[in-house]
């Protein structure tokens, strides 16, 4: 009877105070898991590359809504200098070589406007520009200024770039938007992951450190029942083997816990020294998820969705370059403006003269041996294959989401159960423990029970682990929360 109660009373005590690995020395910081993702999210490497993604695509697309604006540029060239022995015919027909010296200089500046629906330019312009010239016997310096040059340059029947970037450069933009949230979901999954592999290897450790105690135990006892005659040499080798398997596994254990423990602050961005404690979630939340409704807000949301219409534009872009890049085209170049020439600066804008050009070149394809067809056709083909493969996808995602939906209650139900199937193993344990006193049962039965209580407990933290994640990837999936009923955004 004093053995029974010896063990009884290691079994007690180590299953009412359990196991929490601590670091002595070090303030304990408490992790529930919506604060390690909060945590990650904000401040995780990946948390950092996600936003700097972001930020690549946020001033890609400000740079082209600058596209349609107009630019003011100022030039200056000079001073150009210029010496050197130069042949000069004499009146006498032969030929001296005299010196020439030269300088000049030139400002320029101009406003271009792009013209967005027929791809053109528009140009506003004044320039001034000096020459002096040294060059036998001879010193002049001439000014020319154009005060006003209105200029158009115009594409006509070519591809207008600037027009379907106006369509792609939103779309892309809104993408990059949507995949910003779509990466801090990933890392949520990811922190839930890590979060319940640092939570079930502690547990793990726990019952590790609670076997070996009690097989300790039964290895003492059993080599004084031994001593006296009351076992078998057979029972004794059991009993001590049981005990070297158990520290096996405790050391094991320790490892795992270790490095889950590691892989948490790698992820979290904490030092390698900080001392952790997780807190797991006590209950799960009671929520109700249509799948149709999933499906919705996934259409809405999902970056996915807007991708698979930003390569239908693209393709129907490659369609348009195609045609008019193997087609008849020509070139409008116009312009109008003032101008004046004089040796002396302040008759340089008195009474200006105008300047016109009109230029118009034209570019028709005559004989190709079928290339240009052969483009248009292959852009065709592709534009075809991007259409039917966007409608499979788009209809893979709804199917991914919707049974991801269904799978979330599944799992709601599942963990119902086995909280209540942890509860039921835990009270068999208790009435076992309380008939091995009285000796009732052996201590092979009390293990069963301690063993069905062990896994009933893992099964309850794995449905929870399980319900985490599926949780978090159909807040990735639709970019919704189904708690709140609301979108997911972020600050950008």
């Amino acid at each position: 009877m004093i053995s029974r109660t010896v063990i009884f009373v290691v079994l007690t005590g180590l299953a009412v105070t359990g196991f929490v690995p601590s670091v002595r020395g070090q303030t304990v910081k408490p992790l529930t898991l919506q604060a390690s993702i909060d945590l990650a999210q904000g401040q995780s490497p990946a948390a950092v590359s996600a936003r700097l993604t972001f930020a690549q695509s946020y001033w890609s697309y400000r740079g082209s809504r600058s596209q349609v604006l107009p630019t003011v540029f100022l030039s200056a060239d000079g001073p150009g200098l210029r010496r050197s022995i130069e042949e000069l015919d004499q009146d006498d027909g032969t030929v001296e070589y005299v010196e020439r010296n030269s300088t000049s200089g030139q400002a320029r500046l101009s406003i271009a406007q792009p013209i967005l629906w027929t791809g053109g330019q528009l140009f506003v312009s004044s320039r001034l520009s000096r020459l002096n010239n040294r060059f036998a016997n001879t010193d002049f310096t001439q000014w020319q200024s154009a005060p006003l040059v209105l200029a158009l340059s115009q594409p006509i029947f070519q591809f207008n770039q600037l027009k379907w970037d106006r369509r792609t450069e939103p779309l892309r933009y809104e993408v990059a938007r949507r995949e910003l949230r779509a990466d801090l979901e990933d890392i949520a999954i990811d922190i839930t992951r890590r979060f319940f592999a640092v939570y079930i290897s502690q547990m793990n450790l726990e019952i590790a450190t609670f076997n070996v105690a009690i097989n300790d135990t039964i290895y003492t006892l059993s080599q004084g029942r031994f001593e006296i005659g009351k076992i078998a040499e057979n029972d004794l080798l059991q009993s001590e083997l049981a005990l070297l398997n158990a520290q096996n596994e405790q050391s094991s254990a320790s490892i795992a816990y270790d490095a889950a423990v590691q892989d948490l602050k790698l992820a979290l961005d904490l030092p390698y020294d900080a001392a952790l404690e997780i807190r797991p979630p006590a209950r799960i939340p009671d929520m109700s998820v249509d799948p149709n409704e999933a499906v919705k807000q996934s259409r809405r949301n999902r970056p996915a969705y807007l991708d698979l219409d930003l390569d239908a534009v693209e393709a129907r872009r490659e369609v348009a370059r195609a045609r008019r890049n193997n087609g008849f085209s020509a070139n409008l170049t116009a312009s109008y403006g003032l101008n004046q020439s004089s040796d002396i600066f302040d008759r340089v804008y008195r009474d200006p003269l105008s300047q016109q050009q009109l230029t118009l070149s034209l570019q028709v394809p005559i004989l190709q041996w079928g290339q240009g067809k052969a483009q248009v056709e292959a852009a065709l083909a592709r534009r075809q294959q991007v259409e039917q493969d966007a409608d499979v996808r788009r209809k893979e995602l709804d199917q991914e989401v919707y049974f991801e939906a269904l799978q979330q209650m599944q799992l709601q139900q599942q963990v119902r159960i086995a909280a209540k199937a942890d509860t039921v193993a835990t009270r068999r344990f208790d009435v076992a423990k309380n008939r091995y006193l009285i000796g009732k049962i052996d201590i092979t039965e009390l293990f069963n029970a301690q063993r069905e209580k062990d896994n009933a407990r893992r099964s309850y933290v794995e449905s929870l682990r399980q319900f985490w994640t599926s949780y978090f990837n159909l807040r990735r999936l639709t970019l919704y929360d189904f708690l709140t009923g609301m979108t997911i955004e972020v600050v950008e």
